[in-house]
């Protein structure tokens, strides 16, 4: 077996969550972390530790850290988690690599510190975060949680931490009135198409079609879907008179069930307006659902 054979199966061997720096190489280079393009920004604020803000030529943005659920607030190490990502960003130059929006509007990053380092990886590898699998396949994540699990660090050195995504669902079950046993007062504003089971991936492609037949335009800011299990997808948008909107529903807090649901649209003030029902037997691959709103 050569050297140079021998070397190469070394650093193979080592891979893994830590970082593998190799001699002789330009910095860039260095660190598989570090996108190939993106501009560099500020951090400027840290709202908690998944989500920061940044600044470029006067220019702001929300980043919400893809692929890793942090703590929330509420929740232990919620703090430490904030705290975290404060130590590591705030005041700092960083690069993002970017996929796209979420509902909120945020832009959903890969952040990366000064070093090249993922922060990410970072927050997951401490002990401060989950690899959000559900929505992320990143290898680099999930070695990085089996290492922080091992090691007991941060939430890890509990018994058993409670998933953020769990915590909120398990809130909101508790805030939420079961949308079956509301009454509906219908206003002009219903429901009248849904998308349950759109062509290729399900995930951020589903949709609801809002219809208002009212002689104003109607604000959805405020305004709210919730389901059977009392799953909710927050609205916002305008609908114009005599007009429909079509939601695009990226941000997954209320997936559309292709064996069938009952999906409630419920107005600011916490009034049922509208219901829309489906069965298994009506859920097909592309096809918009449409409906008549509902009057109870």
């Amino acid at each position: 077996m050569t050297s140079l054979r021998m070397h190469l199966i070394a650093v193979v061997a080592l891979a893994g969550c830590q970082p593998v720096s190799l001699p002789d190489r330009p910095a860039a280079e260095r660190s598989p972390d570090r996108p190939e393009n993106g501009a560099t920004w500020k951090v400027v604020r840290v709202i908690d530790g998944d989500t920061l803000e940044v600044l470029r030529d006067r220019k702001s943005l929300k980043i919400r850290l893809q692929g890793i659920d942090c703590p929330e607030r509420q929740q232990a190490f919620g703090t430490e988690a904030t705290q975290f990502t404060s130590q590591q960003s705030i005041d700092r130059q960083v690069i993002l690599r970017t996929s796209g929006l979420d509902r909120y509007g945020r832009t959903l990053a890969d952040v990366h510190l000064p070093d090249g380092r993922s922060l990410s990886r970072e927050l997951v590898r401490s002990g401060f975060a989950w690899h959000y699998k559900k929505y992320s396949d990143d290898d680099a994540l999930s070695r990085c949680e089996r290492e922080a699990r091992q090691a007991k660090r941060g939430l890890w050195a509990g018994t058993d931490p409670t998933p953020p995504w769990q915590w909120r669902a398990e809130r909101r079950a508790r805030q939420q009135p079961d949308s079956q046993e509301l009454t509906i007062h219908p206003n002009g504003v219903a429901i009248v198409g849904l998308l349950p089971n759109p062509e290729g991936s399900d995930e951020g492609h589903e949709q609801a079609t809002i219809g208002n037949t009212t002689q104003t335009a109607v604000d959805l800011d405020g305004w709210k879907l919730v389901d059977k299990a009392g799953n909710v997808f927050r609205l916002s948008g305008r609908v114009e008179t005599g007009s429909d909107l079509v939601v695009t529903m990226t941000e997954p807090t209320m997936p559309l069930n292709n064996k069938g649901d009952s999906v409630l649209l419920v107005d600011p003030a916490g009034v049922g307006r509208s219901r829309a029902s489906y069965l298994k037997s009506q859920v097909q691959p592309g096809v918009a659902l449409t409906f008549l709103p509902t009057i109870d």
